[in-house]
């Protein structure tokens, strides 16, 4: 998985590659998106109904298309 650089799970998942997994570490217990998978992003945004539609990792703001 890629990591932003300021994601704190970014040393973790290096550190999981250099030692291979060896350690007791459970990654449950951080939130992460439903939509794309990222963990502790910075914001959640919603719509109407409540629902996730993304994070700040894979949710970006732009102009009008058409």
């Amino acid at each position: 998985m890629i990591y932003s650089n300021d994601d704190p799970m970014a040393i973790l998942a290096m550190e999981l590659e250099r030692t291979d997994n060896y350690g007791d570490c459970d990654e449950s217990d951080n939130p992460k998106c439903p939509v794309c998978g990222a963990f502790e992003p910075e914001y959640y945004y919603m719509d109407e109904d409540e629902e996730c539609v993304g994070c700040s990792e894979c949710v970006y703001k732009t102009d009008v298309l058409f």
